[in-house]
């Protein structure tokens, strides 16, 4: 088996101190889901956004000497992340459907721009809309997101089209946006 030799100037995560090693742990698990939310943000299929967010942590670890304390540890992890998610975009081989390098960039700016805090009230209120659900569409809902069954699977379950699934799903985060957009603006917190 041939032994990849890396570049002289390729720094490798074994080449990480302890303490730089400790550190890189503590921020990252700090910050690990909002990563993958960040990305799965950019990417419409999980598999795609999981691969990427693999790619983007074993970059983060790479490159973590890099890193300025001084700056928001999220903020630099998201713009690894977003170069990650235009590079798996350019290279992708599937014919599935991609944000066109455009949209993720739009996208990428409207989610910079949202401070932190507004991202915490954003999920709280989801999880609020969440509780206001139908059983049946909050059971799917947790099927999906939460514990990442597939749609495919579902839908073989119930013994309905794969697509049937798919336009339930998107009719439940409409009335989920819109409820977290009524919630926001009516408190004042929104946009």
């Amino acid at each position: 088996m041939n032994e990849i030799v890396p570049m002289d100037n390729e720094q490798h995560p074994t080449d990480i101190s302890g303490d730089l090693h400790v550190k890189f742990l503590h921020v990252f698990t700090q910050h690990r889901n909002q990563i993958y939310s960040y990305i799965f943000s950019l990417l419409p299929h999980r598999d795609d956004a999981e691969d990427v967010f693999q790619r983007t942590s074993l970059i983060l670890w790479k490159k973590f000497p890099e890193y300025d304390e001084s700056s928001s540890f999220f903020s630099w992890a998201c713009g690894v992340a977003f170069y990650e998610v235009k590079n798996f975009i350019r290279v992708a081989q599937r014919k599935r459907l991609q944000f066109r390098e455009d949209v993720i960039e739009q996208l990428a700016d409207e989610r910079a721009g949202i401070p932190q805090l507004k991202l915490d009230q954003r999920a709280s209120t989801l999880q609020e809309c969440i509780k206001k659900l139908k059983d049946k569409d909050r059971e799917l809902i947790n099927q999906v997101y939460r514990e990442q069954t597939p749609v495919k699977e579902l839908a073989d379950a119930a013994g309905a089209a794969i697509q049937t699934l798919y336009n339930r799903l998107n009719q439940i985060r409409r009335q989920l946006t819109h409820c977290i957009e009524r919630t926001l603006s009516y408190t004042g917190e929104g946009k």
